[in-house]
């Protein structure tokens, strides 16, 4: 299964950076504006359970994804998996980890499995590990920002 990997090293403590990332509002603030990222059903923070359903822009489509939190490890990340969506699996791990005083690195780390079909002979896994890598260097910039 394909792999994406990001991490972030950001002047701040877990508790702040969970505090943040556990935020609908605030994941929708540092996603890159072209992803058109708007959420439909979320709660104002997340738990463990909870339910996602947005909308986003891929490849030139909108399309409407359900997300549930199945893992919560307050404050050190979560697991956000797909329920219902164009790809068969989708599994974003928040991984937060201690690097000293006030500094903490945030991975994201995700696993997936590219569409079947006649979608997939254009939905491949290289290009959707390459829309990630231009997602996240965005929200890499953005998360700066935001902790500094």
């Amino acid at each position: 299964m394909p792999l994406f990997e990001s991490k972030v090293q950001l002047p701040a403590s877990p508790e702040k950076i969970f505090d943040f990332i556990t935020r609908p509002k605030n994941l929708a603030m540092i996603s890159p504006p072209e992803a058109g990222l708007v959420f439909i059903e979320a709660p104002d923070v997340l738990s463990l359970g909870s339910k996602l359903v947005f909308r986003v822009q891929a490849h030139g489509v909108v399309q409407q994804l359900e997300h549930r939190i199945t893992a919560f490890d307050s404050p050190f990340g979560f697991r956000e998996e797909l329920v219902k969506g164009p790809i068969k699996t989708f599994n974003h791990d928040y991984i937060i980890t201690v690097d000293g005083d006030n500094l903490s690195t945030l991975t994201n780390r995700i696993e997936f499995e590219p569409p079947g079909g006649l979608i997939g002979l254009m939905v491949t896994a290289e290009r959707i590990l390459d829309q990630f890598e231009d997602g996240f260097a965005y929200r890499r910039q953005a998360l700066i920002k935001a902790f500094s």
